[in-house]
């Protein structure tokens, strides 16, 4: 089963797109997609949001990402988002970080062929 694991810098604000060039960016085969987001900040801060796309589907807009002091995702706890996505199909997540702060997100895409 195939895993993204992405670390971005969100050390100024702005937008980044973690999956952006990704070998599975554009799924291969129909696949169980689940997505594991957060922010690792010491000080339990929150300024990023997250929009999360499967193909056409919309699975998260605009929404506060959880934060925590570790950067290990623990399955299945944080990952909240699941979608069933066919063979050539794009996924995507749009982190937007509001405002200046020394942390860094953790994405992570578990990939269950179908």
């Amino acid at each position: 089963m195939p895993l993204i694991r992405k670390k971005t810098d969100t050390a100024a604000a702005g937008t980044y797109f973690p999956l952006q060039g990704s070998q599975y960016e554009y799924l291969p085969y129909n696949a169980l997609l689940e997505f594991a987001i957060f922010n690792v900040d010491s000080t339990g801060t929150n300024d990023l949001k997250a929009t999360v796309f499967s193909g056409s589907d919309l699975l998260q807009e605009q929404a506060n990402v959880d934060v925590k002091t570790t950067a290990n995702a623990v399955y299945p706890d944080d990952f909240t988002l699941q979608d069933v996505a066919a063979a050539g199909e794009r996924i995507g997540v749009q982190l937007d970080a509001t405002a200046s702060a020394s942390a860094y997100a953790i994405t992570v895409v578990r990939i269950t062929p179908l």
